[in-house]
């Protein structure tokens, strides 16, 4: 969760760890960030946890059958290489921050950060300051800010759909139902699974059910916010599910505040105490250059007709992560010295999004093609981690006879990239005129499959040793 603590996230319960004391159904970062240390706590991970370490590089020692990984104690600045028989990669995708590429960054000498490292020893109070973007990030920190700052510009690329949370407090007979009959909460555990499942139809591109949403987020905005021009400015263009949406009740209502603006021009330049700023009508060929479709569209209302330069002290970078570089987590190197990063370049590919051809004992969570907007992210974690334990179990039993390891055939990884490819589906978000993380800049769909939850299941549900090259050491 944010750092600020005050972000909130509707993501369920593990299905290993199911607890009662939820205050809420969005759950906020406090008490999430409780819920994951009881659970570290329950399967004592903190004993077998390196804190404070960062990973340099994994190679695969095809004589010895091991992983040499390189670590470095972050604190100490101290090396070290461990030896591993299997070697997991959970980093997921959200971790490394990106910065919108304006320049003027370095000059700028006011505080910067970005919402992801967020400063809890900086006081917003009675400041101007400046958040460039809009995305689920920007959206919570602006209106928990917006109340102690002096002045907020929250720069908009291109507006996004948005509705009303729909948050409810858990109320204490059925946290007393789930304490006591474990199985109805077991059910609403599943309950929630089935229900992203059958939300398929919403996200395609042109159902009834998609159209439907994107009413239903234009409703909400005529109902938030009184200025009809600052209104047709929030308006979202795109079709539903093109941007992830949000689910935000107090987003909209912080624009009828006075202290707040929000600008639709495409920030240009940073100055040592400011942002300059083109409007739409204003921007040439050159200034969208390597901007996505719809971005800083001409809207109504009277916009500036020269360049804006806006004094803050404090800019917030509510930009979101870099998700070109897959394997670049930490450098992977597999049989013959081959780097995963440099093999997959940014379009990368995996068998079941778990595991790679090359790479023995090498096996991810979430790797490439791993989710959907119907599919809950937690519920398929778990199916891949429990795929993975029977893979260890099973890689244990064979080393007990001579050192082994294995990984995806070629073939069985090329044919299952090749039914992603034909079968994309047609998602909001793949649209030819939706610019998203979810494609890379060549054209590739790493943050996306077609499949039901079911059909992952029923994959993941057994290993298929015909899909792999069972390798020992000679």
């Amino acid at each position: 969760m944010e750092a600020f603590g005050r972000a909130t996230s509707i993501l369920e319960s593990h299905a290993t760890f199911q607890v009662m004391h939820w205050t809420n159904t969005f759950a906020g970062g406090s008490e999430i960030q409780k819920y994951y240390c009881a659970l570290a706590d329950r399967a004592n991970l903190r004993k077998c946890t390196q804190f404070s370490t960062l990973v340099h590089e994994a190679t695969w020692n095809e004589k010895t059958f091991k992983w040499e990984v390189l670590t470095e104690n972050t604190t100490t600045k101290q090396k070290k290489l461990w030896l591993a028989t299997v070697l997991f990669n959970n980093g997921g995708n959200f971790h490394r921050p990106k910065l919108a590429q304006i320049p003027g960054r370095e000059d700028f000498k006011g505080e910067q950060w970005h919402s992801s490292e967020w400063r809890t020893d900086y006081d917003l109070s009675s400041k101007n300051v400046a958040i460039i973007g809009t995305g689920p990030s920007a959206a919570q920190i602006g209106p928990k800010i917006q109340p102690i700052v002096k002045k907020l510009y929250l720069y908009q690329r291109t507006p996004g759909h948005v509705f009303p949370r729909g948050e409810v407090m858990i109320p204490a007979w059925k946290k007393f139902i789930f304490s006591w009959f474990y199985p109805i909460l077991w059910l609403y555990h599943v309950s929630w699974a089935v229900s992203a499942a059958r939300s398929k139809d919403m996200w395609l591109s042109g159902t009834d059910k998609n159209k439907a949403m994107h009413k239903k987020a234009v409703a909400w905005l005529e109902t938030q916010v009184s200025d009809p021009v600052l209104r047709e400015k929030l308006r979202p263009k795109n079709e539903f599910g093109c941007k992830r949406p949000l689910f935000l009740n107090d987003w909209y209502p912080m624009f009828n505040q006075a202290n707040v603006e929000l600008v639709t021009e495409k920030p240009i330049r940073i100055t040592e105490h400011g942002i300059v700023s083109k409007s739409p009508q204003l921007l040439d060929d050159e200034d969208l250059k390597d901007q996505p479709v719809g971005a800083y569209e001409v809207r109504v209302g009277k916009e500036p007709a020269e360049e804006v330069t806006r004094d803050i002290d404090v800019l917030i970078w509510g930009t979101g992560f870099d998700m070109e570089d897959w394997g670049g987590r930490f450098s992977v190197n597999g049989i013959n010295q081959v780097n995963l990063s440099q093999q997959w370049g940014s379009y990368p590919e995996a068998y079941w999004a778990i595991a790679v051809h090359g790479y023995p004992n090498f096996f991810m969570t979430l790797g490439p093609n791993s989710g959907n907007y119907w599919a809950n992210a937690t519920t398929v974690i778990q199916l891949q981690i429990d795929y993975h334990c029977k893979m260890v179990k099973h890689i244990k039993t064979q080393n007990q006879i001579a050192p082994y390891a294995l990984h995806p055939t070629a073939e069985a990884q090329d044919k299952h990239n090749e039914i992603l490819k034909k079968e994309r589906g047609s998602p909001a978000f793949l649209s030819e005129n939706c610019s998203t993380y979810h494609k890379s800049s060549t054209g590739a769909t790493p943050m996306h499959n077609h499949f039901h939850i079911y059909h992952t299941w029923w994959k993941l549900r057994k290993i298929t040793f015909n899909d792999y090259d069972e390798i020992w050491q000679r």
